[in-house]
C-alpha cells in the first residue's frame, strides 16, 4: 500500500515538474532547493516502485522515514495539522514497513532466503 501511494504522489513531482516543491523549499530559506526537491521526488517515486516489488524494503523504508520525518516535523511544522496529516500517515506506514520487513512474495525474500538443511 505504501509503495502504491508513494508512486502516485512521486510521479506527479517527477513527470509534471517540481516547481511548486522547489518554490516551497526556497521560501523556507533552505539550501539547495533543486537538489532537495529532486531527492524527495525520487525517494517517493523510485522508492515506491522498489517497495511494490519488495526490493531493498528496509533501506527504502528507512529513507522514507527520514523524508517524511523532515516533512512533518520540520518543513510543515508551522502548518495546521490538517495540512500535514498525510505526511504523518506516510511516516507511520514507513515505520510499519521498516519494522515488518519484506513479505514472503518479495524480491528480497527470494534473494536472501535461507536454505534449510
Amino acid at each position: 500500500m505504501l509503495g502504491v501511494l508513494l508512486v502516485y504522489h512521486g510521479s506527479s513531482k517527477v513527470f509534471d515538474g517540481m516547481g511548486d516543491m522547489i518554490q516551497g523549499i526556497t521560501d523556507r530559506g533552505w539550501p539547495f532547493p533543486m537538489l532537495q526537491a529532486f531527492m524527495a521526488a525520487y525517494i517517493e517515486f523510485a522508492g515506491g516502485v522498489l517497495l511494490i516489488v519488495g526490493l531493498m524494503t528496509r533501506p527504502v523504508a528507512l529513507m522514507t522515514i527520514g523524508l517524511f520525518s523532515i516533512i512533518f516535523f520540520v518543513y510543515s511544522a508551522a502548518d495546521p495539522f490538517g495540512k500535514k496529516e498525510k505526511a504523518l500517515l506516510f511516516l507511520f506506514l514507513a515505520i510499519y514497513v521498516f519494522l515488518s520487513g519484506p513479505g514472503k512474495a518479495s524480491v528480497d525474500a527470494l534473494l536472501f532466503r535461507k536454505e534449510v538443511k
